[in-house]
């Protein structure tokens, strides 16, 4: 008997990470392998990933909390019904949070950091291998949610952060935009404009919000 994910990539045999379980529920998700409303079997998807169902359990709380995944009493899991202002709400709330980091990184960012951040950007321009340009602009919001984020404010950014990364994923050549609206962010750091810096940070991902939301309308996701 095969389930809703048989067909997906068998993780190895050690410690599975959440994340990784979740990459691979998000994706099926968002290419409509898993239709919206479907119910997500803890156990099925266990046996189907080759995990055991701590890791699949975690993955559908984390995908809970990124609207992804609904819970119902005493029923479990199942897609939620997402809709394009969803997706438009999901990436300017994070430009939001985002934005906060990115001005209070302007105020004490150093050399260092700044020539760190123009180094990762520019090797997610020039990279051809979609892992690395996903990995590379982790690393550029990434360090600057580090400098400019508590410790609350990053632990609300990174259950978001990683759904905001596929949905984003689903924009042609993504990566080449990305690093031109990440050289707006880098100019006012550099010119420790905080209010320039949220600006940018705030445009850029609801910028990205209307594209990823515009993929996902063409390939007919808000209508199945």
């Amino acid at each position: 008997m095969t389930g809703p994910l048989s067909n997906a990539r068998k993780l190895p045999p050690r410690p599975v990470m959440r994340e990784e379980v979740a990459d691979v529920i998000r994706n099926a998700i968002l290419v409509g392998e898993l239709p919206r409303g479907s119910r997500l079997d803890v156990l099925a998807i266990a046996g189907d990933m080759s995990v055991s169902q701590l890791p699949v359990r975690e993955a559908l709380i984390a995908l809970t909390a990124e609207g992804l995944v609904r819970t119902e009493a005493r029923r479990g899991y199942y897609v939620e019904t997402i809709d394009r202002m969803d997706v438009l709400d999901y990436f300017e709330i994070c430009g939001k949070i985002e934005g906060i980091a990115a001005a209070r990184a302007a105020e004490v960012i150093s050399p260092t950091q700044l020539d760190e951040l123009r180094t990762a950007n520019e090797r997610m321009r020039s990279s051809l291998d979609p892992e690395e340009q996903e990995a590379l602009n982790q690393e550029f919001h990434g360090m600057i949610n580090l400098i400019g984020g508590s410790r609350r404010l990053r632990s609300v950014l990174r259950p978001m952060s990683r759904g905001m990364d596929h949905f984003g994923n689903l924009i042609p050549d993504w990566h080449s935009d990305a690093a031109d609206q990440h050289d707006a962010v880098l100019a006012a750091l550099t010119d420790n404009n905080a209010e320039a810096a949220r600006t940018a940070m705030e445009q850029h991902l609801i910028v990205n919000g209307r594209k990823a939301a515009d993929a996902l309308e063409s390939a007919g996701y808000f209508t199945t």
